[in-house]
């Protein structure tokens, strides 16, 4: 079966819309009589993607962004699952008429015990967390301390208290025991053979990327193309998902902000938490995004077509004008039509 890719990347710092694209893309694929498939290859539970459908709203964290179309989810070796996590937000989407078809048993394992450490280490705590445990269980498991749901619960947890010097929690433990079983009881067995459209969705953004983002205030892991062997890039359509506008949430870059240009969204599922603080806004950055793409070395990648995925374009209808940096300077345009603000922002892509 010959297999359509797609990667869908956030072009910045995240909170882009890449739950939206996810979803069009499944459903695209559902219109056309394909069988589509989610992989999440990035990150943890700290993702937060917004999908509204049919009169339902769902921010999607642990399962793809396809699930309310009934696409199913599997996971990469290169991204890690929290199992309470995911019984949690499993509830919440049957609770909502949706059973998630699903296979994380190659993820990396996060227990109780990286979500505590991250959630009390100073340097963590001032280079941003988003309080998932994700960083602590990646830098865990890149010891020999990586665990999968093909190991033994109990040996996971013993091995983790030791590794962190601790002392066992029994609240800690019969949360993860228990959620642990029913992961590895509710998920199935897929194979990415029996798909011919093969959705990868990234989480957070480019400019967070591990290695490729503003350090020291990073995610975890790869948020680029760095994972992707030739054979998966291949002829693969790459989405670069970008607002409008340009959003941070965390420690770091602060987004320029213009007195009396109104980018609040009154949908907005970005809100303060206690480890991100404010969720904020400024007018988009043309140097950024291409600086962005400049050490993600995209041009370098010659076998893969580059889709700009804009979002967010009823914010800029709605202030009747554009406002965006470009070469370090602020330049404003009015607003006339949709296609005119898109036919700009792909003009400004340097790839």
């Amino acid at each position: 079966m010959k297999e359509e890719i797609k990667i869908v990347l956030g072009a910045l710092f995240g909170d882009e819309g890449k739950g939206v694209c996810v979803h069009s893309l499944c459903k695209k694929a559902l219109d056309e009589n394909k069988r589509p498939l989610v992989v999440r290859f990035s990150g943890g539970p700290q993702a937060a993607h917004t999908v509204d459908y049919n009169g339902i709203r769902h921010i999607f964290s642990s399962f793809g962004s396809g699930t309310l179309l009934n696409v199913p989810t599997l996971y990469k070796n290169t991204a890690l699952i929290d199992p309470v996590c995911i019984i949690n937000e499993y509830n919440v989407l049957v609770n909502k008429g949706f059973k998630p078809w699903f296979d994380v048993s190659n993820a990396k394992i996060i227990t109780p015990y990286d979500v505590e450490f991250c959630r009390n280490d100073k340097k963590t705590l001032s280079d941003g967390t988003c309080g998932k445990g994700v960083y602590a269980a990646l830098v865990r498991s890149n010891t020999d301390k990586s665990f999968s749901l093909n190991d033994n619960p109990q040996e996971i947890l013993n091995s983790t208290v030791k590794y962190y010097n601790t002392t066992h929690c029994k609240e800690f433990d019969e949360m993860f025991l228990s959620a642990f079983e029913e992961v590895k009881k509710l998920q199935s067995k897929i194979s990415i053979n029996d798909f011919d459209t093969i959705i990868y969705e990234g989480t957070q953004g480019l400019l967070l990327d591990a290695d490729l983002g503003f350090q020291p205030f990073v995610t975890a892991t790869n948020t680029g193309l760095q994972t992707f062997s030739d054979e998966e890039l291949q002829n693969a359509e790459v989405y670069l998902v970008m607002r409008t506008y340009l959003t941070r949430h965390g420690n770091g870059f602060m987004p320029q902000q213009v007195e009396g240009y109104d980018l609040n969204d009154e949908s907005e599922s970005n809100v303060y938490n206690g480890f991100q603080g404010d969720f904020k806004t400024g007018v988009f950055d043309f140097d950024l995004l291409n600086k962005a793409f400049k050490r993600h070395k995209l041009k370098e990648y010659k076998n893969v077509k580059f889709v700009p995925f804009l979002t967010h374009l009823d914010t800029i209808e709605r202030n009747g004008r554009l406002i965006y940096l470009k070469n370090n300077k602020l330049i404003e345009i009015g607003f006339e039509s949709h296609e005119q603000i898109s036919k700009l922002f792909e003009s400004n892509v340097c790839i």
